[in-house]
């Protein structure tokens, strides 16, 4: 089985950055040491995105400059290793990589300290592209109070036409993601159809949501990045609300 190599491209070099890079190399390398290699684009401004085209192009190796410790632990746990802090041409990269000079990160290495913080900026992105895919008006609300409210989701019911308006928050706002649910749950409670929280998913997370009326999305949820509009359905929701259940049937029978 061959060695498939991922590389971050910006113009001729190396990307400075893995969560934005816009195109990346995929580079096989066979038994022989011979490479070849095919150009991926990769739209959005988040790191999920990049993470999920390096495992549906089987990537076994990344070659880049700078990662954040959260995306690196995550291919790291899925089987691909990671080849941080590279300066060198792509050409350069790829022949020392062949020659066995280049080496991945450590376990011991700064990876632990990073780790731990899960990029709150991308989760926004992440939620704010997943909405407007599914046909959803995205909007930062203005109010101050509104916290921990990161953005407003509308759209019309298929049904009846009356406006569905969703609180969505994507966590890491504080420490505790208990504490961060509840606050969610009081802020949005009278003043919303549906509420949805974005984080990664442990069971902690899905039973606090559950207690509140909460929908948990989870990034890494292939469902999720591959769900497709229902004609007659509201759209990534799957708790009915109150005066809006025939828009929750199959096909909003």
């Amino acid at each position: 089985m061959s060695n498939v190599v991922a590389i971050p491209k910006l113009r001729e070099g190396i990307a400075p950055q893995f969560e934005t890079a816009r195109y990346f190399l995929i580079c096989s390398l066979d038994k022989e040491g011979v490479f070849t290699s095919r150009i991926e684009s990769c739209a959005g401004c988040e790191g999920f995105g990049r993470v999920r085209l390096l495992q549906d192009n089987h990537v076994t190796t990344l070659i880049c400059s700078g990662i954040r410790g959260f995306y690196r632990e995550l291919l790291v746990s899925a089987g691909v290793e990671v080849i941080g802090s590279v300066e060198l041409g792509i050409e350069e990269a790829l022949l020392s990589f062949r020659r066995g000079e280049l080496h991945p990160v450590q376990a011991t290495d700064e990876i632990t300290g990073l780790s731990v913080e899960i990029p709150h900026e991308d989760l926004v992105c992440w939620a704010k592209e997943l909405f407007e895919s599914h046909g959803y008006k995205v909007f930062v609300p203005e109010d101050e109070l509104a916290f921990p409210i990161d953005l407003v989701a509308e759209t019309r019911c298929p049904v009846c036409n009356r406006m569905i308006r969703v609180a969505v928050c994507c966590g890491a706002h504080t420490y505790r993601s208990d504490q961060e649910i509840r606050e969610f749950h009081h802020v949005t409670r009278t003043s919303f159809n549906a509420r949805v929280y974005v984080y990664p998913a442990s069971e902690s997370v899905r039973e606090c949501c559950f207690e509140y009326g909460i929908q948990v999305f989870d990034p890494d949820s292939d469902a999720l990045n591959r769900d497709h509009v229902v004609p007659g359905r509201i759209p990534l929701l799957n708790q009915p609300i109150p005066g809006h259940e025939r828009a929750f049937a199959q096909g909003g029978e």
